[in-house]
């Protein structure tokens, strides 16, 4: 049965009718449509990454459970497909953020400082106190200088607060890798066993003093009475974190010695 004129008008409208693809861009469905299996193939798609820059930031403010998936799709200016063409799900969103943030922060470590990240031993006690002045350098200007670092910090705060399988993928990227790299320097500008409890701790410790100015950063601005960290105040900062440096070691070679 051929199908009544009147029907024409009605198919013509509905192929001309526009639709929403995943990014939340717009095509004609009488144009060749692209295939739902390659989306992100599309040269300068960065949808994705947009995703993952809104999760992280509403993630950070509100935690995974308060942040609506609508709410990520809004801030990205993307589809609320398009979370879960990339991703699957909330909770595999926040685990790719997980992801994101570690390497975020290991490649800003890496460009910082590239002679101590997957570097050989120190080949003296020397040169291993100017990898650990490097490093303690180095968190000072990733974590505290980089004031996008913040939406950084608030997501690595929840999950110290409250670990999550998120924590896990931070800690095994980031965490323990720089703590590990710490620790053998310190354990050769000392002596000591690297993986010894005095070792581990006192370099906690020390990381601890830069990262708390990141943390702590509405306080410790609002008592020095400024309005951002500057770079005279980093170079400052610096300074007094070689100043701790020198000091502990200084006592470990010394308790080494009467041992």
């Amino acid at each position: 049965m051929s199908r009544s004129p009147l029907s024409q008008p009605e198919d013509a409208a509905r192929r001309s009718k526009r639709a929403e693809t995943a990014d939340g861009a717009t095509e004609d469905r009488a144009t060749p449509r692209r295939s739902p299996a390659s989306p992100a193939n599309v040269p300068g798609d960065t949808t994705r990454e947009r995703i993952l820059d809104a999760a992280l930031e509403l993630f950070g403010e509100r935690g995974l459970h308060a942040a609506s998936v609508r709410d990520v799709a809004k801030l990205a200016k993307a589809n609320v497909a398009a979370i879960s063409y990339h991703f699957g799900g909330k909770e595999e969103l926040y685990l790719a953020v997980a992801g994101h943030v570690a390497e975020i922060m290991g490649s800003r470590i890496a460009e910082r400082a590239p002679q101590i990240v997957d570097a050989a031993p120190p080949a003296n006690p020397q040169d291993a106190l100017a990898r650990l002045e490097l490093a303690f350098d180095t968190i000072i200007d990733v974590i505290v200088g980089n004031e996008d670092m913040r939406r950084v910090a608030r997501f690595v705060l929840r999950e110290q607060m409250s670990p999550t399988a998120a924590f896990d993928i931070i800690y095994a990227q980031v965490m323990e890798r720089m703590h590990r790299t710490v620790c053998l320097n310190f354990g050769v500008a000392t002596g000591l066993d690297p993986d010894s409890e005095a070792v581990r701790l006192r370099t906690f410790l020390l990381i601890g003093q830069g990262i708390f100015l990141r943390v702590a950063e509405a306080v410790v601005l609002r008592r020095l009475e400024a309005d951002r960290y500057t770079p005279p105040l980093l170079d400052e900062i610096k300074a007094m974190l070689r100043t701790h440096l020198h000091l502990v070691v200084a006592d470990l070679r010394g308790r080494k010695a009467e041992a």
